[in-house]
């Protein structure tokens, strides 16, 4: 990284983009900032419902639960209460006991799973307000019943079996399955927000009459759950009321009651309140304040005159348009982060997918499906109306004229230019080991490198040479690097655990698996003891670790280390290096050995001249930029996520005409490598770990760093079986033999 000019270079900033925003009917430091802060509630929102939206289900079920296996376990008592203490007028004791345990423990566990949820809930809800009648009135029954027949029409969220099945059943041959799903989707959309408001200006009369400026008849304050504003001064329930009301500020309000309610409670002045309302207030601020509100007043406006995210066509062509080429991690982070402004986004990939590559080894070890660390990229922006996702290899730059060409001679125009192509295997100038000696980078290298492996078992399996056998069952791995460490780890555990009782000629766990390493350790850029550690788990599960040995010669049926050493083998794999995309050809920019660009401190790319281009920034393994001790950033997600979201800040300081940030710090947040299915090392400077503790750690940052919910779920239950069962399910040979 050049840093002659980092601190200097803040007059870079572009002021035409500036006047652009000038034209705006808002200033641009108020679009801006509305925009910014709008985009980061509605994408919070979205991310965090369907966890919110399982939380609550789960508690709700737990309850109903509870009760029906209490009245399960002492039936007699059961029908005697459904007799003398809450009966029903219109059914005898027995048929009302008997309804309410069904209702108790099936519509539970419909309820937990989100599978066939709305009756579920309108049959709990019924229950409930039965109760709430009948029997002795109480809070969590208002409170367990409004959240009930609020799912009654909204129904759940993402992560339940309703709207997984939800687009297979509209499109099958079960007969009422279309019109079903349409009619609850019409639900969802139109009649849930009015329940919302509905339960809003419920909760206000509670208010209005906890703080005594209404006095309604008793059988009406029965149905009012004023016990959870206990504590609360009456000044501040009518305040709370207001924003009831008006559904002003239903995130504001719902962390405030929270906290406060939760103040009060540990004060003593309600010790018996339950977790309910808490549940409540989250959906509250989760799903909004409904259709008449003033949030929703507010929300169209902006959705008007601020975000314009309706339909790409109303961007107006006068905001600055940014081209991101790439959509790995580095080009999501900052599309993630302009999406936010008053800006155009191009976002262009030659796949039309995000994978999530520190997974990929496990597609090559039948782990998990493509489709389990692979998004489609248009999924991620489909409600981002300034975000246009575009399918295409790019070609070339042309820095002077602003456009890149990609796909068959097209060419897109560009105010700004954010560089994210990643890298791809480096054979250290012997090209010529590529067929014999795959890496993984993309989907389809971790599909035939899978197809490899497992034919090695097949193909040995069919084979009556013994030295055949020998050579096939022998699977070497160069590079101990993380992604080596961690191939050469499930190899070992696929043989000796996953197949091992598969075949009957050939005894899968004898196979040999070597892991090459031209240096003295393995993971050398962890420390030595974690270094120690990786390589004792390695040769638990029989792995041959050779150090100090450098490849000389890969061919079909052999690797050669040196010049005395050779191994036969029909199955190498690559782990040894990586070379950075040729942005810098198309660019004609300076290069370091690895092919990436150099940039300054602002990331900007490096022109042939020696000058930053003000236009252009290369983030990730595009870049050579420097992280400590001038060392080069390493290729790792959080780094590249870091590059991508401070280039966003350096386009916003130039959109606003302020002062750039500092110069680009990368912060090292850890590194993670795991060895099979039981350890793991993990360094964070003054904290090193290793073991299952260690395993636990990674499996749960991967799971975390995942894009979408479905895929962390996916993972994670995949994961479990894996570990549980012992079994790896996904062995399927699709494509030819690498």
């Amino acid at each position: 990284m050049s840093n002659g000019s980092q601190a200097g270079e803040q007059a870079l900033a572009a002021p035409e983009h500036y006047e652009k925003l000038q034209e705006e009917r808002y200033p641009p430091f108020v679009r801006v900032t509305l925009r910014r802060w709008s985009k980061w509630y509605l994408d919070g929102t979205e991310k965090f419902w369907p966890f919110t939206d399982v939380i609550i289900r789960f508690f709700i079920g737990m309850w109903f639960l509870r009760s029906g296996l209490v009245k399960a376990a002492d039936w007699e008592t059961a029908v005697f209460l459904a007799a003398n203490e809450y009966p029903v007028s219109w059914m005898d004791p027995v048929t009302a006991a008997t309804t309410g345990l069904a209702i108790e423990l099936i519509g539970p566990v419909l309820l937990i799973l989100g599978f066939f949820t709305r009756p579920a809930a309108l049959a709990m809800a019924a229950l409930t307000i039965i109760s709430q009648a009948v029997y002795v009135p109480t809070t969590t029954n208002l409170i367990v019943g409004a959240m009930l027949v609020w799912y009654v029409f909204h129904g759940p969220g993402a992560l339940s079996l309703d709207r997984v099945l939800a687009s297979g059943l509209k499109s099958s041959a079960l007969p009422l399955a279309r019109p079903t799903i349409i009619a609850w989707d019409w639900l969802r959309a139109h009649i849930a927000p009015i329940i919302m408001a509905l339960i809003r200006i419920w909760m206000g009369v509670t208010l209005l009459v906890y703080a005594g400026v209404m006095e309604p008849p008793i059988a009406v304050q029965t149905w009012l759950p004023t016990t959870i504003f206990v504590g609360f001064p009456a000044w501040l329930a009518i305040i709370s009321s207001v924003f009831f009301f008006t559904g002003f500020g239903a995130v504001i309000v719902s962390y405030g009651l929270f906290f406060l309610i939760a103040l009060f409670m540990l004060a003593g002045a309600h010790p018996n309140v339950t977790l309910f309302p808490f549940l409540f207030l989250s959906l509250y601020e989760a799903r909004g304040a409904g259709v008449f509100s003033v949030d929703r007043a507010i929300l169209s406006w902006m959705e008007k005159n601020i975000l314009f995210d309706r339909e790409y066509a109303d961007i107006p062509d006068r905001w600055p348009h940014i081209a991101v080429v790439g959509a790995g991690f580095g080009g999501l982070a900052a599309v993630e982060k302009l999406k936010r402004l008053p800006v155009r986004i191009t976002l262009i990939d030659k796949r039309n997918y995000h994978l999530f590559q520190p997974l990929l080894y496990q597609i090559a070890t039948a782990t998990l499906n493509p489709s389990d660390i692979a998004t489609p990229i248009r999924s991620l922006f489909k409600g981002d109306g300034n975000v246009r996702v575009l399918k295409g290899e790019v070609s070339g730059i042309d820095a002077q004229a602003k456009t890149v060409s990609y796909g068959d001679d097209q060419t897109l125009s560009y105010d700004k230019l954010v560089l994210a192509t990643g890298a791809t295997h480096s054979y250290f100038g012997r090209d010529e080991w590529g067929p014999y000696a795959p890496g993984l980078k993309t989907i389809e290298d971790g599909v035939a490198v899978r197809a490899s492996i497992l034919n090695a078992f097949e193909e040995a399996e069919a084979s009556g040479d013994p030295e055949r056998i020998e050579r096939l069952l022998t699977f070497v791995i160069v590079g101990a690097g993380p992604t080596g460490v961690e191939l050469a780890g499930a190899i070992a555990e696929l043989a000796k655990v996953s197949v091992e009782r598969e075949f009957r000629t050939i005894d899968p766990a004898s196979a040999r698996v070597i892991l090459v390493q031209s240096g003295p350790r393995i993971l050398p850029a962890f420390p030595e003891e974690l270094s120690a550690k990786a390589a004792q788990s390695l040769e638990k599960l029989g792995v041959e670790i050779r150090t100090g040995g450098r490849v000389t010669d890969i061919a079909q049926t052999h690797v050669q280390i040196g010049d005395d050493t050779r191994i036969d083998t029909e199955t190498v794999l690559w782990a040894a290096g990586v070379a950075a995309s040729p942005a810098a050809k198309w660019l004609g920019a300076a290069a370091d050995r690895a092919g990436r660009v150099e940039v300054n401190g602002l990331m900007r790319v490096i022109g042939a001249d020696g000058e930053p281009i003000p236009s252009i920034f290369a983030i990730g393994d595009t870049a050579g930029s420097n992280a400590w001790d001038g060392k080069p950033v390493p290729g790792l997600a959080p780094a590249a996520k870091q590059a991508g979201a401070y280039v966003s800040k350096v386009v916003e300081a130039e959109l606003l005409n302020k002062e750039c940030p500092g110069p680009f710090a990368y912060k090292h947040q850890g590194s993670l490598a795991t060895i099979g299915r039981k350890s793991a090392v993990a360094d964070f400077g003054a904290v090193k770990m290793s073991g299952a503790g260690a395993w636990w750690l990674w499996g749960l940052v991967h799971v975390g760093f995942l894009t979408g919910a479905r895929n962390r779920v996916t993972v994670a239950i995949n994961w479990a079986w894996n570990f549980f069962a012992q079994h790896s399910g996904v062995r399927l040979i699709t494509e030819k033999q690498v």
